[in-house]
This record gives structure tokens, sequence and C-alpha cells, in this order.
């Protein structure tokens, strides 16, 4: 029996399932990975996604409320969210430059997606289950962590030599 459920988004239904990772924010690497059905929400993943170093937590829009939920480690992690861009606009301009300044941040999971969606061609599910999903996109997820390595590393080479 697959795990995978339908959710609602505006109007439309889709079927699937969520890709949740939790990356560097420094190198870009992928650190950890779940995979949820798709009507589960994302803060539900926070706790599992952070690394046992990471002591501050940067989330998208879909993160927003992370901080009032309980965590494993309260009292010594920090956790931002990114807020929505129709907030954003409301915002004075030190505000928006520190929203900004997240999102830069926050862009660095977005290569993850961008190399295993796009580059490794994975826009659609290939199977019912979540547990061989799961595998795949793991296998998927190492993969692009060699290709952000060597990139990483070429970075530093070049910026050092």
């Amino acid at each position: 029996m697959p795990a995978m459920r339908s959710a609602k988004k505006g109007s439309d239904w889709h079927f699937g399932m969520k890709f949740h990772s939790g990356v560097d924010k420094v190198s870009g690497v992928i650190h950890s990975v779940t995979t949820t059905a798709a009507n589960v929400y994302d803060i539900a993943q926070v706790d599992k996604l952070r690394s046992p170093t990471d002591w501050k937590v940067i989330g998208d829009a879909g993160y927003l409320g992370m901080d009032k939920r309980e965590s494993e480690d309260p009292e010594h992690v920090t956790h931002t969210a990114a807020k929505r861009y129709s907030q954003r606009k409301k915002f004075p301009e030190a505000k928006v430059v520190q929203e900004k300044r997240l999102s830069s941040i926050r862009c660095k999971v977005e290569h993850a997606f961008h190399r295993i969606k796009i580059q490794f061609g994975y826009r659609k599910v290939r199977y019912r289950g979540l547990a061989k999903n799961t595998a795949r996109l793991t296998m998927l997820a190492s993969i692009a962590n060699m290709f952000t390595a060597l990139c990483y590393e070429k970075r530093t080479k070049m910026s050092f030599a």
C-alpha cells in the first residue's frame, strides 16, 4: 500500500510526496533527507533536518512558526523563517535587507533542488510507494553532493590561489 497522499494547493489537487532536505549554509552540501506524504506540513520535519552541530535553522515561508513548536534543544537552537513576499512588501527598508540576506542563505537549498530536479530530471515520482521514491531521492541527493562539493572545491581553490 502506498504511503503517498493527496494535498490541495490553491484550487488544484496533487497526489504525491514531499522531499525535505537539510543543507549546509556554507558549502551547499545536503546533510539530511526526509520524505513525507503530500498532506504533511513542512514544519513537522524541522528537527529531522537539523544537523546536531547546527545551532541556527533557516527556513522558507513554509516553515513559518517553527520557533513555536517543541524542539529537541530549544535553548541552544535559533529558528528563523523567511517571510512571504506579500508580507515583506510592508516592511521598512532595513527589515527588507535582512530578509534578502536570509534569502541569499536559503538559496543554497534551492541549488540542491535544482540539481536533482533539472539536471538529473527528477520532476515526477516514478513509483507509488514512499520507500522506493525515498531511496531514489537519497541516491540523487548523494550524487548532487558530489557535484556540489566539486564546485565548492573549485571556488575555494580559485579564491585562495
